[in-house]
C-alpha cells in the first residue's frame, strides 16, 4: 500500500482543522509570531489557566490539533499547573493530541512531558503550520497502529520486520564541533560517517535505521544536504537536526526541512534534550511504519485464500469512528464491488461469472492509490473494502476505479 508521505498539501485550510492552543499564561513572544497569519485568525487559542485548557481537552467540542508550548530558561510560575495538566491528560485514555514544545535560547527541553516534537524559537511561521500537520498525520497513524496491533494480534511477519528495528541512535553527519559533545553528553550508540561526504552519509542511512540525523555542518552545506534527503521518500519524514550561529541561517535550514535547528551557544542540557526529543519521535515513527507495512500486506492477502471476518471489521470501525469524531474528522466507507458494480451497469449474470476477478483487480488499484493508514481489506460477505481518512483520497480511489471500468471494458457483457 502506497504510503504518499508527501511533502504536505496538508489541510491547513480545510474545516476540519480544529484550534490550536497556545500554552501562555502571559503574553509571548510566539504569540506574536504565529498572530498575523490569518489562516490561524480563528483557530489560535491563548490558554492562560489550568481551567481553561481541560474545557478546551474534555469539553463538548472537537479536539484541538495540537498544544504549543512556548518553554524558556525561566519559566513564568502560573506555567507549572498548565504543564501538570498536560502531563495528566496525556497519560490518560484517549484521543492524542499532539505536543509541540518550543524553545527559546538554551532552555532545557521538558522531556517528562514526552513532546511529539521540539523546535526552537527560531522556526518561520510559515514552517511551522506544515509541522503541526505533519505532527497530526503521525498521530494519526499511530492511533491506526494500535487499533490494528490490538484487533489482529501480534502477526508473525512483525518479528522479521522489528528485527530490524533495534536502535541505531543518532547518525552524526559531518565534522563540526557537536560530534565529541554528543559522544560525551549521551549514552547512545552515535554512528559516524566517515570522510563526512554526502554518499557516505546516505550509505550509512540505508545500512541501518536511524532514529534521527544530526547535520554537523555549515549552515550552507547542511542546507543542501538536508534538501537532498528530504527528496529522498525513504528519509522525508526522518528527524533532522542542524545548527545555526544566526536566525537568518535558522530560517534557512528550516525551510530546507529540518526538522529542529538549534540556535547559537546552546548549553549540554539542551542540546541533550532536544536530541533525546527527535530520537524518542524517530523510533515511534518507524515502529509505527512497521506495523502499518505489515498489517497493510496481511490484510491485503485475505484477497487469495480468506476473508477478515465481519465481527472484526465490525470492531474496527467502530473504535475508528469514535475517535476520528472526537478529532471532528469523517472517515469514507467505499465497497469497491458496489463501486464496479455502480459504474458499469451490468447485468447480474456478467457480474458473478466476473466477480472473482474483479475482486483482485480492484484490491490492488485500491492498495497503489491508498495511504497505510487507510483499510482496505476482503471482508466476509462484503468483498473489498476501502476505509479512508479523507474526501480527496476517496475521490482518488473512486477515479482509478471508474477508469479501470472504461480502458478494460468491464461489464459490458
Amino acid at each position: 500500500m502506497a504510503d504518499h508521505s508527501q511533502p504536505l498539501e496538508l489541510e491547513t485550510h480545510d474545516a476540519s482543522w480544529g484550534k490550536i492552543l497556545l500554552i501562555a499564561p502571559v503574553h509571548n513572544h510566539v504569540f506574536d509570531m504565529l498572530e498575523p497569519l490569518t489562516v490561524l485568525s480563528d483557530r489560535l487559542v491563548a490558554v492562560r489557566t489550568s481551567d481553561q485548557l481541560m474545557q478546551e481537552l474534555e469539553g463538548t467540542g472537537v479536539l484541538p490539533i495540537c498544544i504549543l508550548l512556548p518553554w524558556q530558561e525561566d519559566n513564568p510560575r502560573e506555567l507549572d499547573e498548565l504543564t501538570q495538566t498536560i502531563k495528566r491528560f496525556r497519560k490518560g485514555a484517549g484521543v492524542e493530541v499532539p505536543l509541540l514544545v518550543i524553545t527559546n535560547g538554551s532552555a532545557p527541553v521538558p522531556l517528562e512531558l514526552k513532546p511529539s516534537g521540539t523546535v526552537s524559537d527560531a522556526i518561520p511561521p510559515d514552517v511551522l503550520l506544515p509541522r503541526i500537520a505533519g505532527l497530526r498525520r503521525l498521530a494519526n497513524r499511530a492511533e491506526e497502529a494500535r487499533l490494528r496491533r490490538g484487533l489482529f494480534g501480534p502477526l508473525p511477519e512483525y518479528k522479521t520486520e522489528f528485527g530490524p528495528l533495534k536502535s541505531a541512535g543518532l547518525l552524526v553527519a559531518g565534522y563540526g564541533k557537536h560530534f565529541g559533545r554528543t559522544q560525551a553528553l549521551l549514552d547512545l550508540p552515535v554512528e559516524i560517517v566517515g570522510g563526512f561526504s554526502s554518499e557516505m552519509t546516505e550509505d550509512y542511512l540505508a545500512a541501518r535505521r536511524f532514529e534521527a540525523v544530526l547535520i554537523d555542518m555549515p549552515a550552507w552545506q547542511a542546507s543542501e544536504e538536508i534538501e537532498r534527503l528530504r527528496a529522498d521518500p525513504r528519509y522525508f519524514n526522518l528527524p533532522i537536526l542542524a545548527h545555526s550561529i544566526d536566525e537568518e541561517s535558522a530560517h534557512l535550514l528550516y525551510s530546507a526541512g529540518a526538522t529542529d535547528v538549534l540556535l547559537g551557544d546552546v548549553s549540554d542540557k539542551a542540546l541533550t534534550g532536544h536530541i533525546i526529543s527527535a530520537l524518542r519521535a524517530g523510533r515511534r515513527q518507524r515502529l509505527t511504519d512497521a506495523i502499518l507495512t505489515v498489517s497493510s500486506q496481511w490484510l491485503a492477502r485475505q484477497a487469495n485464500d480468506d476473508t477478515l471476518s465481519e465481527e472484526t471489521y465490525r470492531n474496527y470501525l467502530s473504535l475508528l469512528e469514535e475517535s476520528t469524531q472526537r478529532r471532528g474528522e469523517s472517515i469514507y466507507e467505499l465497497n469497491l464491488l458496489e463501486l464496479i458494480e455502480r459504474f458499469t451497469g451490468s447485468n447480474p449474470q456478467a457480474f458473478a461469472q466476473h466477480q472473482v476477478y474483479w475482486s483482485g483487480t480492484v484490491l490492488s488499484i485500491a492498495m497503489a492509490v491508498c495511504r497505510d493508514e487507510d483499510f482496505v481489506a476482503n471482508i466476509e460477505g462484503r468483498g473489498p473494502v476501502a476505509v479512508l481518512r479523507s474526501k480527496k483520497g476517496m475521490e482518488q480511489l473512486s477515479n482509478r476505479v471508474l477508469v479501470m471500468v472504461r480502458t478494460t471494458g468491464l461489464g459490458n457483457g
